[in-house]
C-alpha cells in the first residue's frame, strides 16, 4: 500500500510557503512543554509528524476498508462522526432536537451564511480565521444513500434516523501538542505515572483534540478526573504563560466577528473559536498536497446553532443592539477579550473588528448607514454592565 508524502525533508517543507513556520514533531519532543506549546499553537505553524494517527488516516485515503466511522464529539444537538481518511465529518441530530428553534436545519442555514461570507471576505479583510464548509443537509425522511451506506456502520445507539449535516473536517492537534498539554496541565512525565501518561495520551477521545481559546477569561478549572483533551480549554493566563501570540488571535477574532455581522448578517450568538489543524500543500499553480502528516495550525470558527439572522435594512440602533446583545451572552464573553481588565488585548480585537468592518461596509455600500467605530463604542459601554 502506498503512503505518499512520508519522506519530505525540511527543504521540501520550507519551499511550500514563506509565510508558514514549519516544525518537525521530533524536534519539538525534546523541548520543554511550554516551548512545545508556544511553537506549535501559533497560526500557520505546520507540524510534520509521523504519528500512528497521521499514518492511519493517510493510508485510509487509498484503502476503503480502513475507513472506520468514529464518534469524535457530542453536543447539545447531537453527535459528530469522522470517517477515517475522509476530509468531511457528519453531524447527526439527536431525537427530539428537530422540534427546537435551534435545530440542525437552522444551524445548517446559519453555517452556510457564515461560510459563504468568509469565502468572499476573508481574503479582502486578510482574516486568518477559518470556517469549515457545510456541504449538505440530509433530512431523516430523504431516501439518501447515506442511510444505506453509513448508518449500519455507526454505533447502534446512534442508528435511529435523524437529520444529518455533512461538513468539512477540522483535524485535531497532533500527538506532540497533546504531550505538551498533558505535561503542562497535568504534571510532567516524571511526576506522572508513565503508564497513566501513555494511557491518557493514547485514549481514543483524547486523540480528537481541539483547543478552545478563551481570551476573555483569565483562569479556570482544568478537570483532572477524567483527564480529557477533547475540546480542551486554554485560558488567557495559561496562553500568556507559554507566550502564545494572543494579540494576533484577538485581532483575527475581531475580524471574524465583523464578517459575521456585516457580511453574513448573523448575530454571532454562542459561537466558538478553537485551534485545530488542516492538511497543507505546496504553493503554486500545480500544488501537491503534503498529506495528513503535515498539519497546519489554524483558528477555526464553529457552532452556529444559536445564531440568528439580522435584518440590516432596519435602523442602525436596532442592528447594533442585535449584534452587541449577542456578544455579551453565552460563550461570547469567554472568547472576546475583556475591555476593562485587559484593555490592550481588547484593543487588538477592536482594531481587527474595525478594520474588517470598514472594508465590508464600503464593499457593500453600507458605510453611509453604519459606522463600526460607533458600534464598537456602544459595545464597550454596553458590555460594562455584564463584566
Amino acid at each position: 500500500m502506498s503512503q505518499p508524502n512520508q519522506h519530505i525533508d525540511r527543504k521540501d517543507l520550507e519551499s511550500s510557503g514563506a509565510s508558514r513556520k514549519f516544525v518537525l514533531a521530533k524536534d519539538l519532543q525534546i523541548l520543554a512543554e511550554s516551548a512545545i506549546l508556544s511553537q506549535s499553537l501559533s497560526l500557520n505553524s505546520v507540524i510534520s509528524t509521523s504519528s500512528s494517527f497521521a499514518l492511519l488516516i493517510q493510508a485510509a485515503c487509498s484503502c476503503p476498508e480502513l475507513r472506520k466511522i468514529n464518534e469524535i464529539g457530542v453536543g447539545l444537538q447531537g453527535a459528530v462522526f469522522e470517517q477515517v481518511g475522509m476530509h468531511l465529518v457528519f453531524k447527526k441530530e439527536k431525537p427530539g432536537n428537530e422540534t427546537l428553534s435551534s435545530n440542525l436545519r437552522h444551524e445548517y442555514h446559519m453555517h452556510c451564511a457564515v461560510s459563504d461570507a468568509f469565502r468572499y471576505y476573508s481574503s479582502i479583510t486578510s482574516c486568518q480565521v477559518r470556517v469549515p464548509r457545510a456541504f449538505e443537509f440530509i433530512s431523516k425522511s430523504d431516501k439518501n444513500h447515506f442511510w444505506s451506506d453509513i448508518s449500519p456502520r455507526i454505533p447502534s445507539i446512534y442508528r435511529e434516523y435523524g437529520d444529518v449535516v455533512t461538513m468539512e473536517r477540522i483535524l485535531p492537534l497532533p500527538k506532540v501538542v497533546r504531550m505538551g498539554l498533558l505535561d503542562h496541565f497535568y504534571g510532567s512525565q516524571k511526576q506522572f505515572d508513565s503508564a497513566d501518561f501513555e494511557r491518557a495520551l493514547m485514549h481514543t477521545e483524547n486523540k480528537h483534540c481541539l483547543a478552545r481559546v478563551y481570551l476573555g477569561k483569565a483562569t479556570g478549572i482544568i478537570p483532572r478526573e477524567p483527564i480529557s483533551l477533547r475540546n480542551f480549554t486554554l485560558y488567557l493566563q495559561s496562553m500568556n504563560d507559554f507566550t502564545m501570540d494572543v494579540e494576533t488571535l484577538a485581532t483575527e477574532m475581531g475580524k471574524a466577528y465583523a464578517i459575521m455581522h456585516w457580511a453574513a448578517c448573523v448575530n454571532s450568538d454562542d459561537v466558538e473559536f478553537v485551534l485545530g489543524t488542516s492538511t497543507t500543500q505546496r504553493q503554486g499553480s500545480e500544488a501537491e498536497p503534503l498529506g495528513f502528516q503535515h498539519r497546519e495550525v489554524g483558528l477555526y470558527l464553529l457552532d452556529f446553532g444559536q445564531c440568528e439572522k439580522v435584518d440590516i435594512s432596519r435602523e442602525p440602533d436596532v442592528v447594533y443592539q442585535a449584534f452587541k446583545g449577542a456578544m455579551v451572552t453565552g460563550d461570547n464573553r469567554l472568547f472576546i477579550p475583556n475591555c476593562l481588565s485587559n484593555p490592550k488585548l481588547f484593543s487588538a480585537f477592536k482594531s481587527g473588528y474595525s478594520e474588517a468592518g470598514r472594508i465590508i461596509l464600503a464593499a457593500r455600500k453600507l458605510n453611509d448607514r453604519f459606522s463600526v467605530e460607533d458600534f464598537m463604542h456602544e459595545y464597550e459601554e454596553y458590555v460594562e454592565d455584564f463584566l
